[in-house]
């Protein structure tokens, strides 16, 4: 009997060890999501390139894929500018100085100005949400993400050191909505993330690799600059809202 409890006693400690041992991994892998999300957060002024791809379902529920290129570049609090080519050609950019949101389409030659005064963050939500453009990783370009990860992220597991080109932790991250997966450098910066739409339909996926960052960029103010091309066509900018409001009308609102 006093042998039997002795055994006991050793799996019981056993099992308490791994488990504080889990816990300790969990909360170091929820830390190194953190201080990523914290260099970004923190960091004045910063370049990069994402090459994105991204799965559209079709009503048959076949996935096809299609990409995108962006360079970034953030000098903070308020100057931003993204310039976009998608897998079709078409290129596009946005420019943010402070006052205004400049949207440019380089393909159609036509372009919008949107007096919206601010900082980088407001700008960021300000076009995603008001204005309706598709921010792709919206959140990695504000200085909330610490924040807005703490809200969302239920787990956070490590998979494994991929050392085929430079070290990378690679970390599997789960939220109510999204799978991600993400891999850090020692630098602290994100190299490729993947997220999972696991609640939409055919769970769709969206892939990003990063390159050429820089957190100390000589910038240039004419980098925010935007000067029409010739024979280029300003247009209006109809914010969602707005064009709620035409639709309601043409069927008989009167407000």
């Amino acid at each position: 009997m006093i042998v039997k409890r002795f055994y006991t006693t050793i799996l019981l400690l056993f099992a308490l060890c791994l488990a504080s041992s889990s816990s300790l991994y969990a909360a170091d892998n929820k830390a190194m999501l953190m201080e990523m999300a914290t260099t970004l957060a923190q960091a004045k002024n910063f370049t990069v390139t994402i090459s994105m791809k991204y799965d559209a379902v079709q009503k048959s529920g076949e996935k096809i894929e299609f990409s995108e290129e962006r360079k970034v570049t953030i000098q903070r609090p308020d100057h931003l500018r993204v310039d976009a080519q998608q897998s079709d050609g078409d290129k596009n950019c946005l420019f943010f100085d402070g006052k205004t949101i400049t949207l440019f389409s380089e393909t159609e030659n036509v372009y919008s100005l949107t007096s919206h005064s601010g900082n980088v963050d407001e700008a960021v939500l300000y076009a995603g949400g008001q204005m309706g453009i598709r921010i792709p990783l919206a959140r990695m370009l504000v200085t909330s993400l610490p924040q807005e990860l703490e809200k969302m992220v239920s787990e956070v597991k490590y998979v494994e050191k991929n050392s085929l080109e430079i070290p990378l932790d690679h970390l599997a991250v789960r939220s109510d909505d999204i799978d991600m997966q993400i891999w850090i450098a020692e630098d602290k910066l994100p190299r490729r993330i993947v997220l999972t739409y696991k609640n939409a339909p055919g769970q769709p996926q969206f892939r990003a690799d990063f390159s050429n960052w820089n957190l100390n960029p000589k910038i240039s103010q004419k980098t925010f600059t935007f000067t029409p091309p010739k024979d280029a066509e300003k247009i209006l900018t109809i914010l969602p809202q707005a064009r709620l409001k035409v639709k309601n009308k043409g069927k008989g609102d009167s407000k």
